[in-house]
């Protein structure tokens, strides 16, 4: 048994006096006055939205699914409970509904997380060469230089990047100069949650209101382009965006000349910087960066229109 599944079934126990056992299926079971009732659990570290389909899939075909985490952040589990999905997590924060069973316990703050291990393929840095990367396969075997001007890093970067991903075991060396790729689906993932969090943030400008239709502004696609909703709608025909995101590296003085825009505060358009080298000619951001956008929204839109744009875009060049 894995520590965030033991940690989690302790939290359980001590707040429920519920005992539960891993069986050899992988199942778990649960003995709730005397009767069991058994669970196919998914394990993961902080579940994200763009998990949510993958969690809902398993709740059609099983009659009890649970969803174990170190932490689930409150909107996660708001729609887990909205979908009878199970949760716990290492907090003591718990959904059960079963036959015989009904407990919710809410408001478990999360548990401090140690210091990262300094990985530098996930730093701000890394992540923009990974953007690259994930995008080209091939690129891994270019010469380092290459992979600097592509992502817009400086060289030193590279390297460091480079013995982040043979550490985690995404890179395999197979001479001085050559790379395998293993488990790309899985850095995929790994680079949407770290994207949130370690680079997003710092990609920020401004929100702003839209004075007129969306589709009616002209951009200057050599500094900036659509990304999220919009980008998506034009991508695939299967989204109508009611959010906006803009790719930029235009001040805000010349957006808001330029396409007419108004700052807000709680404006629906959010305007980012552009953080790779860009084909001017694109009047959008690239697919995997529009998947990462729809995700972090993490509407039942949204979430499939990423699935479209997951399988007809980037599981291709995975």
């Amino acid at each position: 048994m894995n520590e965030i599944i033991q940690l989690a079934l302790e939290q359980l126990q001590q707040e429920t006096g519920i005992t539960a056992k891993i069986l050899e299926d992988g199942l778990l079971e649960l003995k709730c006055e005397g009767k069991p009732i058994q669970f196919v659990v998914v394990q993961k570290d902080e579940p994200r939205n763009y998990q949510l389909p993958a969690f809902m899939a398993l709740k059609e075909q099983y009659p009890h699914v649970m969803v174990i985490a170190r932490q689930l952040f409150p909107g996660i589990r708001e729609k887990l409970f909205a979908n009878d999905i199970a949760y716990l997590d290492t907090q003591g924060n718990m959904f059960l509904k079963a036959p015989g069973i009904y407990i919710r316990v809410e408001g478990k703050k999360p548990v401090q997380r140690a210091a990262a291990n300094g990985n530098r393929a996930f730093t701000a840095t890394g992540l923009k060469v990974l953007f690259q990367l994930l995008q080209d396969k091939n690129l891994v075997n270019e010469p380092q230089r290459t992979i600097a001007q592509k992502a817009g890093v400086a060289l030193g970067n590279i390297p460091l990047i480079l013995e982040g991903l043979k550490e985690t075991g995404y890179l395999i060396p197979l001479n001085k100069k050559e790379y395998l790729w293993e488990k790309r689906k899985e850095l995929l993932q790994r680079w949407v949650e770290n994207y949130v969090t370690n680079l997003k943030p710092r990609l920020y400008k401004n929100r702003f209101q839209l004075t007129q239709p969306w589709q009616e502004i002209r951009l200057n696609t050599a500094q900036t382009v659509w990304g999220g909703e919009p980008a998506a709608d034009m991508l695939t025909h299967h989204l109508r965006p009611e959010k906006y995101t803009l790719y930029t590296r235009e001040t805000t003085i010349q957006l808001m000349k330029n396409y007419r825009i108004i700052p807000h505060k709680n404006g629906e358009l959010e305007v980012l910087e552009m953080f790779w080298p860009h084909n001017q000619e694109e009047v959008n951001a690239p697919a995997l960066l529009i998947y990462a956008d729809l995700l972090v929204e993490g509407r039942k839109r949204n979430l499939e229109t990423a699935q479209i744009i997951y399988n007809e875009h980037i599981q291709p060049n995975l």
